[in-house]
């Protein structure tokens, strides 16, 4: 509970503050103001407003042991495929790997971990993402998703694990995410018993998840 308290006290006030702003000065100015452009301006920090709430408690939830929801088999190659048709990039981007891997967990918690993932390579990558699903019989399955962009220093690779951590590379610069997508990502496996890591791609960055 303090942890997130923390959170949201530091990273709500900075889209409040703004759609108060906006509003202020619209309603100050009335004649003067384009209400359509305010009332873009607002909604835009709303949605990112609800997502980063959605994030907060999502990693709440993992951290405080919620119950969880009721595993399953899930095939995550089944997942992949219908992130990559559903994600949105100027990239492109491809699946390689098993045509099958099963893991026993949440669905929806997987997919998150694949979205998340998916979403951060094909936001930072310069032309391709790839993603290989690799099952290893009696040893699990391992999820790679690797971009070919700017990459993260070795120094820091751990770091961006972190909650809200900013980066000066131009891997760090906010796009419009909430700073939680990766935070996410660790603790979701944690629960589902895996682990994960970021390597090197030479060019880019490859993010590695081992789960059982």
């Amino acid at each position: 509970q303090r942890s997130f308290v923390a959170d949201a006290a530091h990273e709500l006030r900075s889209p409040l503050t703004a759609i108060r702003t906006q509003l202020e000065v619209a309603r100050a100015h009335p004649h003067q103001a384009d209400w359509e452009q305010t009332a873009a301006d607002a909604l835009s920090d709303v949605h990112r407003l609800s997502r980063l709430v959605d994030d907060l408690l999502v990693l709440a939830r993992v951290e405080d042991g919620a119950p969880r929801s009721e595993r399953t088999q899930v095939d995550l190659v089944e997942v992949v495929d219908g992130t990559l048709g559903r994600t949105v990039s100027t990239a492109s981007l491809r699946r390689s790997g098993e045509d099958r891997a099963m893991v026993w967990g949440d669905a929806d918690a997987l997919t998150r971990v694949v979205a998340n993932l998916v979403g951060n390579a094909a936001l930072h990558a310069r032309a391709e993402v790839t993603v290989d699903v690799h099952a290893t019989p009696g040893d699990g399955v391992t999820l790679t998703v690797a971009d070919d962009g700017p990459g993260i220093p070795a120094a820091s690779r751990d770091r961006v694990f972190e909650r809200f951590t900013r980066l000066d590379e131009a891997r760090g610069r906010d796009a419009g995410g909430t700073g939680l997508g990766l935070s996410i990502v660790r603790e979701l496996v944690r629960a589902h018993g895996g682990e994960v890591r970021l390597e090197d791609n030479a060019p880019g960055v490859r993010a590695v998840v081992r789960l059982p």
